[in-house]
């Protein structure tokens, strides 16, 4: 069995009491009634954790609101599929998490070790590697859940997935920005926070933001050469934030770019191997025809 953290206060207990089926049963706390629970159910606190090597453990939340058919252990499974090369393990037993028995509502959290998600694994009759940076980026384990009742085992609906990431994505604070809207500063973010994501080993994704401009759920991607040098494709601005003819880039148009010189010290990254506060400096932009260049340039740092 896992040695776990179990929280189990009785406002909770209260508050998903009141859903069930219609043939329930009530319960009466002091003056008021709420009906109990048929099926057992998951609240996944933690559907998505975020792995990159070194990162000593990852925590995993999830409750458990007992019902009628109570569930007197939870079993979490694990299957990790390879991006490389697309194969996948089989399920194999995380960890078996024990119910207090009589409570309604339990709290559950775990720390989980690289050695823990590994082990038992295989992927084409081998295990993981112990060298965490050789996983492919875009890997990924699925937990499920499998709840242990007097009546046999039931499936429990949710899931956790842990996803692998390079070790340049991640939280950046942006230390020095600025907008030049046809030669004009316009606008500096320095002080915010950026979410770099990691779509495979060399493409990262831009993610909620243009320069200062909120753009929520959308993104643009930027390509990491071996040399750590970087490349912004050429994409055209989102159109609901701006009206410009075409992007500007570095590699096709630097000569469009009036106020920053496109050269060896824009648009790399800067790799810091012994804190990991890696410095990604970028420099893009768009053109207005007629009208000139809008011009963003940030540096951001791994927190």
């Amino acid at each position: 069995m896992k040695n776990i953290r179990l929280i189990i206060p009785l406002a909770f207990v209260l508050l998903f009491a009141a859903v069930s089926c219609d043939d329930d049963e009530f319960v009466t706390y002091g003056n008021e009634q709420f009906q109990t629970v048929t099926d057992p159910f998951l609240q996944i606190l933690t559907p998505v954790l975020s792995f990159q090597a070194g990162t000593p453990s990852y925590t995993m939340q999830f409750n458990l609101v007992n019902g009628n058919k109570r569930v007197d252990a939870v079993d979490v499974y694990k299957v990790f599929t390879d991006a490389a090369t697309g194969s996948v393990s089989d399920r194999v037993l995380l960890g078996t998490y024990t119910i207090p028995a009589g409570e309604t509502f339990t709290s559950i959290t775990d720390d989980l070790t690289y050695d823990e998600l590994k082990s038992g694994l295989l992927i084409n009759g081998a295990p993981l590697p112990d060298d965490q940076n050789q996983l492919a980026i875009g890997s990924q384990w699925q937990l499920t859940f499998v709840g242990k009742t007097s009546g046999g085992d039931i499936n429990l609906p949710g899931s956790i997935r842990v996803g692998v990431l390079s070790r340049f994505a991640g939280i950046y604070e942006v230390i020095e920005s600025a907008y030049y809207r046809i030669g004009v500063l316009t606008a500096e973010w320095t002080g915010q926070t950026r979410f770099i994501g990691s779509v495979d080993e060399n493409t990262f994704s831009y993610n909620d933001y243009w320069g200062n401009f909120a753009w929520g759920g959308s993104a643009f991607h930027f390509d990491l050469n071996p040399d750590f040098t970087i490349k912004v494709p050429i994409v055209d601005p989102p159109a609901a934030l701006f009206g410009g003819n075409r992007p500007l880039d570095c590699t096709v148009n630097p000569q469009e770019f009036s106020i920053f010189t496109c050269g060896p010290d824009v648009n790399i990254l800067i790799p810091d191997e012994v804190n990991g506060h890696h410095t990604i400096i970028l420099l893009y932009g768009y053109y207005t025809d007629g009208s000139g260049p809008r011009e963003f340039r940030e540096v951001l740092r791994k927190l």
